[in-house]
């Protein structure tokens, strides 16, 4: 990982090393790789690095983590997905452009164990929730809920961010391009509750796609968890695939 010009960012670099390294069979299905501990000493790299490359694995379907037992490799090769690099998170942040979010309601909470575990913190550290409606300009049809989840650290505008009138000018500014370097994406399909339903004007019946976004800072750091549902007819997701040539 050293010796030319970097391309991606330390943590996408040691999770494609690992990635190559279970793809070898240097860590079968059903060993464990080393702890976060131990991939700092071996790569000299920082906790947040490690742990970032291992949230790579666990992405792709490569390994399983689990609480005091560490991260097992539970397949040798990467189930297919799409997957956006920074190449077009620009593109991405042109659907925030022509749209509008409305932020309906702001909290701070101590992260529970599975929300700590998502969010790549310490159980019990405090996160922000943010539940929000995406709006279509000008009609302002209801595209989708969206609820955001946020790990308060020193560079996180907490303030503006709980207050619902500047909400959604901060989450603009917290998510500016210059400090993206990846955006995570998973699409699945799902229900409402009846509170999405309420906000979207639907019933709780109809089909929701689900979306979830990962956006990480030039350390490979998680910066948010986004994940919105979209109900049928109102949102449609195109991409365009190209042979990568090496």
């Amino acid at each position: 990982m050293t010796g030319s010009r970097r391309t991606k960012p330390r943590y996408a670099e040691l999770g494609d090393a690992l990635q190559r390294a279970i793809e070898k069979g240097e860590y079968p299905v059903g060993t464990l790789l080393p702890t976060e501990l131990e991939l700092c000493e071996r790569y000299q790299v920082s906790r947040h690095t490690a742990r970032a490359a291992l949230t790579q694995l666990i992405n792709a379907g490569l390994v399983d983590r689990r609480p005091g037992a560490g991260t097992r490799v539970i397949a040798q090769n990467v189930a297919m997905r799409y997957e956006h690099e920074i190449d077009t998170v620009d593109l991405l942040l042109q659907y925030g452009n022509t749209t509008r979010l409305q932020v309906i309601s702001a909290q701070r909470l101590p992260a529970s164990a599975e929300i700590a575990r998502q969010l790549e913190i310490t159980e019990g550290k405090d996160y922000l929730r943010l539940y929000t409606l995406r709006l279509e300009e000008p009609s302002r049809q209801p595209l989708a809920v969206t609820e955001m989840w946020i790990p308060v650290r020193s560079t996180v505008p907490v303030d503006k961010l709980l207050d619902v009138a500047t909400a959604a000018r901060a989450v603009a500014r917290f998510l500016e391009p210059t400090r993206l370097s990846r955006v995570e994406q998973v699409f699945d399909a799902t229900s409402f509750s009846t509170e999405d339903a309420r906000q979207l004007g639907i019933k709780k019946s109809e089909p929701a796609m689900r979306v979830q976004r990962r956006y990480r800072d030039t350390q490979g750091k998680l910066l948010l968890i986004a994940t919105s549902l979209h109900p049928p007819g109102r949102f449609a997701y195109s991409m365009v695939l190209s042979r990568n040539h090496r």
